[in-house]
This record gives C-alpha cells, structure tokens and sequence, in this order.
C-alpha cells in the first residue's frame, strides 16, 4: 500500500524538478570583444526579454533577448543608453559625425570594454567599439543600435558599428574602417553580420548569433589568425 502511495505521489511531481540545466558552452570571440564567456544555450530567450523591436526591427531579424556573453564588459555601453536624450537627426548630422569619429586615431585601451564616449573625444582616438560608441552617443537617436559583429564572414575578429535608421531604411555606421554611411541593403551576406544590437529599445539578437561558438578561437587579443596586428 505504501509503495502504491509513494509512486502516486512522485507522479504528481514536476518532470522538470528531474530535468538537467542546459548545457554550459564556453565563448572565445575574437577581436576587441575576445574573451572566455560561460553562456546557456537557449539562454537568450525573445518570450522572456519582453522588449518591443524598434521600428524596422524586423528587416534586421532583431530578436530581443535578456541576456549577451557582452554584459559583464559592457557598463559603458549600459550608460550611455541610459543617459542618452533622443533628437532629431539629420543625414547631414550623421555623415559630420561619421567624418569626425572616423579622424580619431585607432587605438585600444581596453581588449574587452568600449571606452567612455569622453575619453574617446578627449583623446582623440579609440578602437571599433569605443568609436562606435562615441557615435551612437552623438547621434543620440532613439532607435538606433551599438552593434557587435563581423565585418566580414571569414574575418577571425569581430568589430563594432552603428545601425540607424533614416527615412526608412537602415544605414551602416562604421566610423572606424569608413568616413560615410552604408545602406544596410545595398550590402553582401558575407559583410557586416550581426550578433547582438543594444538600443534605448532594448537588447537584441541577431540570427547568426546562435552560431557564435563556431567563432571561437586561441586568437590573442589584436591579432589576425595569420599572427598579424589587427585592423579593428
């Protein structure tokens, strides 16, 4: 009778209290955002983020997500977007800022974290990510988005630029290899793929960002996979 009662009651039990955490997959991006990052699979959620897309977040394939491997390196960028005061912008404004950001010096203070948009106008220099900042921080529009990726497919090191949006269409900012905007449309597939967008909306991310373990390499911080310096 006993051991009827004892089966009953352990049927009524969640399966989930039984159930194993989802694997730990450990990160090695390359670049200015290399580092050894513990992320759960299925981690980044969209049902559990509850964010609403910016406007042509869809043309992006933004998923909003709670959590990235960036977070723990990422205060700056925190600060900035909490801080930012949305206005207006120009095309005028945006290419003026993409000549001044692309005139700093390139230089990298910090492998992991962007540098405060000051600094980098203070010192007139920085590296992909603390530029990029340095933009997303002046142009001070409400829907644009600090976005971590490949400028290349094939590239072994990630970069950083600015997604905005201007009369419709998305444009690439990317101060640090360009003094002019991209029309994100007029791009291949194999150039500026995103992993994951931060923005006054939200944090999100992109499909190819589920592949990011595939990316992982021994690459020390400013150096190409054939040994040589770095671009970004």
């Amino acid at each position: 009778m006993r051991s009827r009662v004892l089966r009953y009651l352990l049927a009524l039990l969640p399966v989930g209290a039984f159930a194993a955490q989802p694997p730990i997959t450990s990160l090695n991006v390359g670049a200015n955002f290399r580092h050894d990052v513990a992320l759960r699979e299925g981690g980044a959620d969209a049902s559990s983020a509850g964010f609403a897309l910016p406007p042509g977040g869809r043309e992006l394939d933004l998923q909003p997500t709670s959590s990235t491997p960036y977070d723990r390196y990422f205060g700056s960028v925190r600060s900035v977007i909490a801080g930012l005061e949305p206005h207006g912008t120009t095309m005028g404004t945006a290419c003026h800022l993409m000549k001044v950001a692309h005139s700093f010096a390139y230089l990298s203070r910090d492998p992991y974290r962007p540098d405060p948009p000051k600094l980098t106008e203070v010192q007139h220099s920085g590296d992909c990510k603390s530029k990029a900042l340095w933009l997303y921080d002046n142009l001070a529009d409400a829907h644009a988005l600090f976005v971590i990726g490949k400028a290349e497919k094939y590239l072994h090191t990630c970069h950083a630029w600015v997604y905005w949006r201007y009369e419709g269409r998305w444009w690439i900012l990317d101060c640090t290899d360009r003094a002019d905007p991209i029309a994100a449309d007029s791009v291949s597939p194999d150039r500026y793929i995103p992993y994951y967008s931060f923005g006054k909306m939200g944090t999100f991310r992109h499909p190819a960002a589920h592949a990011l373990a595939a990316v992982a390499s021994n690459i020390a911080p400013g150096a190409s996979a054939s040994g040589q310096k770095k671009t970004r």
